[in-house]
């Protein structure tokens, strides 16, 4: 069951955005859109009181359920009472995290342990790493507080035009704080030395504490690309130092550069390339020692957001959905927990079904609401051990807007990758390895990336899914001075394509929003 608190609004509170409000106490909730009103999933019950519609002062009448959206509720002077959802990141991996191979440093006792961390748009993955033996002794990870700024970096960006910098780097820092306090258990008295970061360029520079608006229009300029070097006494991080991983442009930050390393994809010599599956959708080629990399506004559907059910990796994230003979929905979850909502991986495999079941059509018609577990629906959750259960999946409902937005987002990722291919000089077919980064690169099925077209079908046999590549790549920068350098080497020479100023981008992207028949 989703966690949640019972809280007293008091009367000092008067003509605030009940959605600030909690923020300033450090609630955990969701807000995929900015807070502007449209995603619905910072909804509180009113449980007492009453509040006033912020763009008009006019009463705001909880619906039928009782609840308001806390960014359009201005607080008034009496006392209200609510309960809010609370948004928790356990049951998220770090996916495949593997040691960090080859020659080390002799490091000194007190600077043995580090910590390798991947700040996402939507999760943060970090791994406790002994830099003696390259070794990962544990791995914990989180939700990026910052979604309740918005579920991606525009929205980000503007709340930085809006003043709210200092906000979102101190929840990001003081988030980071956290998972090192739990990764510091393992190794008792002994302290964490140093601690690395990989990021998009967005998140590195609110990491930072530096402004990221000129990333946010043309021409997308970023204060820096270059690695960054901090110290814990000045971020409030009990580390000694901190280095964020170099980027090599606005759109393509350590994050993907760390997946390059880590997957040797520049030392290939057949046409290869990497795709990270995230709210960013990053495609980086490679070839004979060329590469080039573009960025696709895959936007954040894939990560649960801007979906009326998605959620992150979580526990009770339906992450498989596959048919029965009988054409029953059969689901599992992350963490065996009861059914809460849909992730990415989730979303792509009930797409791929619907399909499979003629319940959508190529055009991404649908006839009604989808709700999982009603008799036009049958569906199960089905444990580890095979054994299904009677848990109901009345939370399991898919609209046709939410096909709207996971059409966009495989358009974007198909469009993307074909068009980068055909700018290096290649055909899709011709491409040896697909290297799927990432949670959902990790987890996704890929019969059923092919079955809704995110993926073409000349490539289903060379799809190798590699995990968390970013933090794999900031866990060797850890291990490797040489490997930091190396780093910095890739992102002197990743050539960045602007996708919007190739002619046939759009022309692309709107012939894969349909679906293969």
């Amino acid at each position: 069951m989703t966690p949640e608190i019972i809280l007293d609004v008091p009367s000092s509170a008067a003509g605030r955005r009940l959605s600030d409000w909690l923020l300033e106490r450090g609630i955990p909730f969701r807000a995929d859109c900015g807070g502007r009103g449209t995603c619905g999933k910072c909804k509180v019950t009113v449980l007492e009181g009453e509040f006033l519609r912020s763009a008009s002062a006019e009463p705001y009448l909880p619906d039928e359920r009782g609840e308001i959206l806390s960014c359009r509720a201005l607080c008034t002077d009496r006392p209200a009472r609510i309960r809010a959802k609370l948004v928790s990141g356990q049951g998220l991996t770090a996916h495949a995290v593997q040691d960090a191979p080859g020659e080390r440093a002799n490091f000194s006792l007190e600077e043995r342990y580090g910590v390798a961390l991947d700040i996402g748009t939507t999760t943060l993955a970090a791994a406790l790493v002994d830099r003696q033996t390259g070794e990962t002794l544990k791995t914990c990870s989180s939700l990026n507080p910052q979604q309740r700024f918005g579920a991606d970096v525009i929205n980000r960006i503007l709340a930085c035009r809006n003043g709210h910098l200092g906000d979102l780097t101190g929840l990001i820092r003081k988030e980071t704080a956290a998972l090192l306090s739990t990764l510091s258990a393992e190794i008792h008295d002994k302290q964490i030395h140093t601690l690395t970061v990989a990021g998009n360029p967005t998140m590195l520079h609110l990491f930072c504490g530096v402004s990221p608006e000129g990333m946010g229009a043309y021409p997308f300029t970023p204060a820096f690309t270059d690695t960054q070097r901090l110290t814990g006494s000045e971020t409030g991080i009990p580390v000694q130092e901190i280095i964020a991983l170099p980027s090599a442009s606005a759109f393509i930050g350590s994050d993907i550069l760390g997946g390059v390393l880590s997957c040797g994809l520049a030392e290939r010599h057949e046409p290869s390339v990497l795709v990270d599956l995230g709210t960013n959708g990053e495609i980086v080629f490679s070839c004979g020692g060329r590469l080039l990399a573009a960025s696709t506004a895959a936007g954040p559907a894939l990560e649960g957001a801007n979906i009326s059910c998605g959620m992150g990796g979580v526990a009770g994230a339906v992450n498989s959905v596959t048919l029965s003979q009988e054409g029953a929905f059969l689901c599992t979850t992350i963490g065996d927990a009861p059914p809460a909502g849909l992730c990415g991986s989730g979303l792509v495999d009930l797409i791929a079904a619907l399909l499979n079941r003629g319940d959508l059509d190529e055009t991404g018609y649908l006839d009604d609401d989808v709700t999982l577990g009603t008799l036009a629906f049958p569906a199960f959750h089905v444990r580890a051990d095979g054994s299904h259960t009677n848990e109901p999946l009345s939370a399991i409902t898919l609209t046709q807007k939410d096909v709207r937005e996971f059409q966009l987002a495989k358009s974007a990722i198909r469009a993307g990758l074909t068009t980068l291919t055909e700018q290096a000089g290649e055909k899709l077919k011709q491409l040896g390895t697909v290297y799927l980064a990432g949670g959902l690169g990790f987890y996704i099925n890929t019969e059923s990336a092919v079955r809704v077209g995110m993926l073409p079908e000349c490539l289903a046999g060379r799809v190798r899914p590699v995990g968390n590549t970013s933090l794999a790549g900031a866990t060797l920068c850890l291990c490797h001075a040489a490997r930091l350098a190396e780093l910095e080497t890739l992102a002197s020479r990743c050539q960045t394509i602007d996708l919007n100023q190739v002619p046939t981008f759009s022309d692309c992207f709107v012939e894969h929003m349909l679906f293969p028949e």
